[in-house]
C-alpha cells in the first residue's frame, strides 16, 4: 500500500540532516594549529619543555608538551594572533615569537631551532646602530676601568713603600677614569697620599672634596680630623672627629681616642681625659685610651701636705692599670709603671714588663 504521509516525514528528516552538516562544516573550519620542532643551543631536542601559546587578541593560554623528539603540536586554536614561547620543563622561558599569525587550515609550522635563532638575533643586533653605540660604549667603560684598577694599584704599591710623592701622582692619574664608588675611593687615596706627604694644604682640599661626594661617610671626617689635628688646627679637628662618631656610631672609640690625642695635644686635659674615657666606654678593651686617659690625668695631680704624697684624680690609678692588665708590655707599659709607683709611693705593681718584648 502506497502511504504518501510516512514517505514525506522520512524526506524532511533527511533535509534537515543535510542542512545541519552543512551549518557543521564552517564552525569547525573556523580553528587552525600550530606545530615544529624544538632545539636547544646545543642541537639536542628540547624534551618535555613547554610550548606555552598565548592568544593576543583576546585571553586564552594553550600550553602543550613537546615530545621525545621535541616535536609539538597543537590543533583546535582559534584564529588570531599569537605569542609563543618555548619553556623550559620547569616554565622557565628561553624564547619567544611573537606576531605569530593561525589562520584556518593546517597546522602553522613554527621551529624553535635556538643555535640559528640566537646567531640571527645576535647578527640583527650588530646591525643595529643603537645596539653599536651601546658595544662601543661598553668598550670604552671596560677599557677605562682597566687602566684605572692598574693605576690605582699602582699607587697602593707606590704608598705601601712609602713612596708618597710618587702615590699621589698616579692617583692623580686615576682620578679623571673614576666615577661613583670608585671617584670617592680613588680620592680617598690621594688624600692620604697627600697627608703623608706633608702636602697638607692639597690633602685637606681633596678630602673636603671627597666629603662633598660622600658626606655619610663617617671615616673620611674622621681622616680630615686627623689632618686638621696634623695642622694644628684644634677646633676644626674636634668638629670632624665629633661628625664622624655621629655618622658612625661603630667607629665611635676611633673618633673619640683621635679627639682625645688632639686636645691633648692642644693641652686641654680635662676635655682629653673626657674624650678618652668615651672611647673606652665605646670599646673596653682600648688599651691605649686608657693608657693617654691615665696621662691626662696624671697632667692635673697634686701635692700633699706633707709636700712627698702624689694626689691623682678620681680615675687615675684605675685608668693605668686597665692599661696595664691589656698591654702589658704596650709603648706605653714603662710611663705607666712610673705614674703608679708616683701615685702609690714607690710600690711596684703586679704588671710588669717584659723587657725582651718591649719594642
Amino acid at each position: 500500500m502506497f502511504c504518501p504521509q510516512i514517505e514525506s516525514k522520512k524526506w524532511v528528516g533527511f533535509a534537515i540532516l543535510i542542512a545541519a552538516m552543512a551549518c557543521a562544516v564552517p564552525v569547525y573550519a573556523q580553528t587552525g594549529g600550530l606545530e615544529g620542532n624544538t632545539n636547544l643551543q646545543d642541537g639536542s631536542p628540547c624534551v618535555k619543555c613547554i610550548v606555552f601559546i598565548e592568544r593576543q587578541d583576546i585571553k586564552g593560554n594553550y600550553p602543550v608538551k613537546t615530545d621525545k623528539k621535541g616535536h609539538y603540536v597543537y590543533v583546535g586554536l582559534p584564529l588570531g594572533n599569537y605569542k609563543v614561547t618555548l619553556q623550559d620543563p620547569n616554565g622557565k622561558p628561553i624564547y619567544n615569537f611573537n606576531g605569530i599569525h593561525i589562520g584556518m587550515g593546517d597546522p602553522t609550522l613554527r621551529d624553535f631551532d635556538l643555535k640559528k635563532l640566537m646567531a640571527e638575533d645576535q647578527k640583527a643586533q650588530m646591525a643595529n646602530p643603537e645596539v653599536q653605540k651601546k658595544m662601543e660604549e661598553q668598550n670604552k667603560e671596560e677599557k677605562q676601568t682597566a687602566s684605572l684598577t692598574t693605576l690605582y694599584n699602582q699607587g697602593q704599591a707606590l704608598f705601601v713603600d712609602k713612596k708618597y710623592v710618587e702615590a699621589a701622582a698616579t692617583f692623580e692619574q686615576a682620578v679623571p677614569l673614576a666615577k661613583d664608588k670608585n671617584l670617592v675611593t680613588v680620592l680617598g687615596r690621594l688624600a692620604d697620599s697627600y697627608d703623608k706627604a706633608h702636602q697638607f694644604d692639597k690633602s685637606m682640599e681633596i678630602y673636603q672634596k671627597v666629603i662633598a661626594l660622600s658626606p655619610s661617610d663617617g671615616d673620611l671626617h674622621n681622616a680630615l680630623g686627623n689632618l686638621y689635628a696634623e695642622m694644628g688646627k684644634a677646633p676644626e679637628a674636634m668638629a670632624e672627629f665629633q661628625k664622624s662618631v655621629e655618622l658612625n656610631p661603630a667607629g665611635a672609640a676611633k673618633a673619640f681616642f683621635n679627639l682625645g690625642a688632639t686636645l691633648y695635644n692642644a693641652g686641654k686635659m680635662d676635655e682629653a681625659a673626657a674624650a678618652f674615657k668615651r672611647a673606652t666606654d665605646a670599646d673596653p678593651k682600648y688599651a691605649d685610651a686608657y693608657a693617654l686617659m691615665g696621662r691626662a690625668l696624671m697632667g692635673k695631680v697634686t701635692l700633699g701636705a706633707d709636700g712627698k704624697t702624689v694626689i691623682a684624680p678620681p680615675g687615675t690609678v684605675e685608668a693605668l692599670e686597665t692599661y696595664l692588665k691589656l698591654d702589658p708590655n704596650g709603648k706605653y707599659a714603662a710611663e705607666a709603671q712610673g705614674d703608679l709607683q708616683a701615685i702609690q709611693g714607690g710600690v711596684q705593681t703586679e704588671y710588669k714588663v717584659d723587657k725582651k718584648k718591649k719594642k
